[in-house]
């Protein structure tokens, strides 16, 4: 009944529903029936969150919770796309975008290597178009670049570009919560409507895991065995209801082999894996799937209290995929430690990001292990830390898209240094070489990352990192084996620096200095362009690299005052 799960939850579960709520409904529009979020400076309709909003609302029995719910409802119904032989089929379209092309892709005659073969050849012919277009200086090269992509996605279907495949699974979660706990409250019609609905995005589902032409993260993978399930059970599709057991099996062994999941020590992913793993516990019929829930829940706890630094409040790098290093910005993490903690032991848990996703979570449950807690809550010694892990490539080569990674730390309270080495991927989201710093009770951070010359992040095959770390001491390089030039770029997060403390040699910042040795494959000293980002005032230290050469870093940090 609405409201009563919400005077059952603890005290601090309802702080994280009220917080969400409230959040939300700042952004919640009666006549569309959908929440408006800013993404990048930009507003945007948001289907996951409108549907939290519902959830939120009607968890907490709001006097119009009822309405709410069936408008949004009702509105993302509208919002899913029904066409069996796209790629596409079962996901829900964003409000403000177009429909994803159809007709003139037969996604089900490519094979995992073609597909990846076209990315690669597109990339080519981009890189290639962009260099004839430098001898046309009287065009506009970015606008005719762009027009050339936005050619691509109007026919052919890219996942994220023109479409986003995991919103099944997002959604799939909030409408099995919404039948499991308000079904009774709901007319009839609309309920066997998220029925038809829960049919279609989890076929869509099974197909394209079963593709396979670009894989699945980790947290959607969970919250992909339990829609696979719940609605199994539901619709009585006991076919389904296997193939979850065989998924969670699978899973569990992958993350068995070096105790690690594919996005290994990120604050992001990993905090909806855990937000969502406890579904599996709660929900699951099967006694298989409830106890590897539990165990790869204890593993990957106890996989990030190894990185965890609890006097800085954060984790250290390196980070496979990662947003933002700073956890307040865009982790559910600190929401879970104040949920299964308490605020007595725990009261930290700043708005971020991901805590949209709290009237979700606080209805599957959280373990955190009793061996864990004092290494979440106590600041201990310099450390050092090496774990082994095997990436996920989105859109690496088939058979080579897992390569064996390690991950380096050395962690203090007021310095902590990582660095990563065998990885292959393409991500923008990679951040092999990390530094955070305390400075006057602040945190400082420091990344390396690539970036394409026009100051553009995206997927690009493939820049490779190798590197070490050693105390004080960090090593890398770096190869450009992708077809076009990239710039290598280390961006500064911390207030007061200053581009004049930049120079070849060394690097001042704001309570670190970096002794910085970069050299290229002759061992010649290679000298960084240095600025700062005028939209995220972040100071930029950049070294362009064309395809095929190396540079290799030598920094050892010290910190100051």
């Amino acid at each position: 009944m609405s409201g009563e799960i919400y005077r059952q939850l603890s005290r601090e579960g309802r702080v994280l529903v009220d917080e969400a709520i409230a959040h939300l409904a700042a952004g919640y529009d009666r006549e569309t029936g959908l929440v408006t979020e800013t993404l990048e400076g930009k507003p945007y309709r948001s289907v996951r969150n409108s549907m939290y909003y519902a959830l939120g609302v009607m968890i907490r029995g709001d006097a119009d919770a009822l309405p709410i719910a069936q408008k949004v409802i009702r509105t993302v119904l509208d919002l899913q796309l029904d066409a069996p032989q796209e790629i596409w089929h079962g996901v829900f379209r964003h409000p403000d975008d177009p429909n994803p092309p159809a007709g003139l892709f037969n996604w089900h005659e490519v094979s995992r290597e073609e597909r990846y073969h076209a990315d690669v050849t597109w990339e080519r012919v981009s890189d290639r178009f962009g260099r004839l277009l430098e001898e046309r200086p009287d065009l506009d090269r970015q606008a005719i670049l762009d027009l050339l992509e936005s050619a691509l996605r109007q026919t052919v279907p890219v996942e994220w570009d023109t479409y986003e495949p995991n919103l099944r699974e997002f959604i799939g979660m909030t409408f099995a919560m919404m039948l499991e706990h308000f079904e009774q409250e709901l007319p009839g019609e609309l309920v066997r409507e998220m029925e038809e609905s829960g049919e279609k995005l989890v076929t869509g589902a099974i197909e394209r895991m079963e593709a396979g032409l670009i894989p699945l993260n980790t947290n959607v993978r969970i919250m992909y065995v339990f829609i696979l399930e719940w609605f199994g059970r539901r619709l009585d599709k006991g076919r389904w209801v296997m193939r979850a057991i065989k998924e969670a099996r699978q899973l569990y062994e992958e993350y068995a082999e070096y105790h690690a999941c594919a996005e290994f020590n990120s604050p992001t992913y990993c905090g909806v894996d855990l937000s969502t793993l406890g579904f599996w516990r709660r929900y699951s019929q099967m006694e298989s799937i409830r106890t590897l829930g539990e165990r790869l829940e204890t593993g990957i706890w106890e996989d990030m209290v190894a990185f965890y630094n609890p006097a800085m409040r954060n984790f250290s790098g390196p980070y496979s995929r990662c947003y933002e290093l700073d956890m307040k910005v865009h982790t559910c993490f600190y929401d879970l430690l104040y949920w299964g903690l308490g605020e007595e032991r725990f009261p930290f848990h700043p708005f971020s990001i991901e805590s949209v996703i709290n009237p979700l979570m606080v209805l599957g449950e959280v373990h955190i292990p009793e061996s864990v807690i004092p290494r979440l809550l106590e600041v201990g010694p310099e450390r050092s830390v090496e774990r082994k892990f095997r990436e996920l490539s989105e859109r690496g080569e088939p058979g080579r898209n897992n390569a064996l990674c390690t991950a380096r730390a050395w962690i203090s309270p007021d310095l902590m240094i990582g660095a990563m080495s065998g990885s292959r991927n393409t991500s923008y989201q990679l951040h092999p070489l990390t530094a955070f710093w305390m400075d006057h009770g602040e945190m400082g951070t420091l990344t390396l990352q690539r970036r394409c010359l026009n100051g553009r992040a995206k997927h690009m095959h493939t820049v490779i990192f190798d590197g070490t770390v050693s105390g004080h001491h960090a090593e890398m390089r770096v190869r450009n084996e992708a077809s076009a030039p990239v710039e290598l770029v280390f961006l500064v997060d911390r207030k007061g620096t200053n581009i004049a403390g930049v120079t070849d040699t060394v690097w001042h910042l704001p309570g670190l200095t970096v002794q910085a040795v970069v050299s290229d494959t002759d061992n010649n000293r290679v000298a960084p362009n240095v600025h700062k980002n005028p939209v995220s005032g972040q100071m930029e230290i950049c070294y362009p690299l064309e395809p095929g050469d190396e540079r290799n870093f030598e920094l050892d940090f010290d910190l100051q005052g």
